[in-house]
């Protein structure tokens, strides 16, 4: 016994002993950075082996249950947003599996389950839903990437897509778009048809992520050329826009506008969509509104939020659009869209109490972009300029006064003078010298600005010059033009040439 105890007491002892010394022992300084790695890399491993195993499902499932099972493991897969790891989705051809897949569904759907006409107009099956949102999913991934899954799946993927939204937006109302007309799903509108709340919701969902997978794409530029190449997109984003704001859903509707607002970036689209029936007035009416809601309409600075958005994305298209010269004559012949930039030009959102900073920078960069547009218009031949300025009276020219002398937005002013300055020629100087407001506009701005001016010295000496150019120019350019004048107009014009040569000292 005694000797158990003694035993158990030393044994006790040198555990102790060992405990402590242990205790005292430094750790290793790079243990902690090996269990750090051990884990990243089980991690990966474990992503990897779930990504492998939903595009397995994916690319095999045949009946409606594995279709279902493989689309929420591809959830689970790729609901995250690390780029690079979409990348390696994107490389381990996940776009294939849901492009064959979604093919395979809608081929289901049209060909093979031919349901009576009133059952199939309900909504598009679930899983059509969630293989559009898991595209979505992926395409987070570089932009070179998305480019890399363009060149493998996009042409069929654009194919599959506008069948998606023809189908969709056909169950709104009839059809707005003739070319677009399916004699089997065209009815006049019945909300039994949507199958309730729920059917409706999803029917929205699935054309929303229908066109953000377009919209996707439409992100890089070298996508747009093929984009616009296709004989259905263009309709299809025309139909979506030309319904009233508040019948589709609105991100649908932007998605598209956007769409063409970047193919309008690439020159070569310019001429293809400028060649297209309707989709230069159908842009334009994108810009027009929000100048048909009122500010007086609205109850909260959130109703401001969708027409500014849209009216800012339609503004960038068409400034886009502007540049070739038979567009410049074309733009200038429609009385809705001068209205519109007129409207824009001379929005003062700084007199606006309380408007939040995003809606005001969404304001301003809509200003700008229709006053680009204006500007790019106004370059265009001289009958061109008369109607811009005579047109209702001289709208677009007061508006140009106001944005004149908007000291909060220096570059909204910039960009209004050098409008006039492209719209001065033999057929607009006496509407223009005659205008109340605008002569007067130039000379304060060429004596404010100058640089003998006493904020014109040191640093900003350049600067001052540069904005006393535009200005100067124009009434240059005036000047060289005044023998088409009248005798009181040339008087006006001859006073304000004389008090810059005063102001500059010549």
């Amino acid at each position: 016994m005694m000797n158990i105890d003694v035993s158990s007491t030393s044994t006790q002892s040198s555990n102790v002993m060992d405990e402590r010394n242990a205790s005292i022992r430094p750790p290793s300084p790079h243990a902690g950075d090996k269990r750090r790695q051990g884990r990243k890399e089980s991690q990966h491993a474990s992503t990897e082996a779930i990504r492998k195993h939903a595009i397995t499902a994916l690319a095999t499932s045949i009946s409606r249950p594995e279709h279902m099972t493989a689309l929420t493991v591809g959830l689970r897969a790729f609901n995250h947003s690390d780029e690079s790891v979409h990348d390696e989705e994107i490389d381990s051809v996940a776009d294939a599996a849901l492009c064959r897949l979604l093919s395979f569904l809608l081929f289901k759907e049209f060909s093979i389950d031919k349901l009576d006409s009133k059952e199939r107009l309900n909504c598009l099956p679930q899983e059509i839903l969630r293989n559009c949102q898991l595209f979505e999913l992926i395409y987070g991934c570089s932009k070179e990437k998305i480019t890399a899954s363009f060149q493998r799946v996009g042409p069929d993927l654009l194919r599959l897509l506008c069948h998606i939204i023809m189908y969709e937006i056909e169950r709104y109302t009839p059809p707005l778009d003739p070319e677009l007309s399916n004699p089997e799903l065209s009815h006049p509108p019945d909300s039994k048809l949507r199958g309730g709340h729920d059917s409706g919701a999803q029917q929205d969902t699935c054309l929303q992520s229908a066109t953000r997978i377009l919209f996707l794409y439409a992100r890089v530029q070298s996508l747009t050329e093929a984009m616009a190449q296709h004989k259905k997109l263009l309709s299809l984003c025309i139909t979506l826009i030309k319904y009233p704001i508040d019948v589709v859903p609105f991100e649908a509707q932007h998605n598209v506008l956007f769409i063409l607002a970047n193919m309008a970036c690439c020159r070569s689209c310019v001429l293809t969509l400028s060649s297209y029936d309707r989709l230069m007035d159908t842009v334009a009416y994108a810009a027009d509104q929000n100048r048909v809601t009122t500010a007086t309409e609205k109850t909260s600075w959130a109703e401001y939020y969708q027409p500014l958005r849209f009216n800012c994305t339609a503004f960038r298209c068409l400034l886009n659009l502007s540049h070739p010269k038979e567009n410049k004559i074309t733009m200038v012949g429609k009385d809705g869209l001068l209205r519109s930039i007129a409207y824009v030009i001379g929005l003062q959102t700084s007199q606006w109490v309380g408007i939040p900073q995003t809606l005001n920078d969404m304001a301003t960069q809509t200003r700008r972009f229709a006053m680009s547009t204006l500007r790019n218009i106004a370059s265009a031949p001289p009958e061109q300029k008369y109607r811009l300025c005579s047109f209702k009276n001289g709208i677009l020219l007061d508006a140009l006064c106001t944005a004149a002398q908007d000291v909060h937005d220096p570059i909204a002013k910039e960009k209004s003078f050098a409008v006039i300055f492209n719209l001065v020629c033999s057929n607009t100087v006496e509407l223009l010298t005659m205008h109340p407001q605008l002569l007067e506009l130039l000379v304060d701005a060429v004596s404010s600005s100058h640089p003998c001016h006493p904020h014109g010295s040191q640093g900003g000496k350049h600067s001052k010059v540069e904005l006393s150019e535009m200005p100067y120019q124009s009434l240059v350019s005036l000047s060289h033009v005044a023998h088409y004048l009248s005798y009181a107009a040339r008087i006006r014009l001859e006073n304000a040439l004389s008090i810059v040569k005063a102001t500059r000292g010549m």
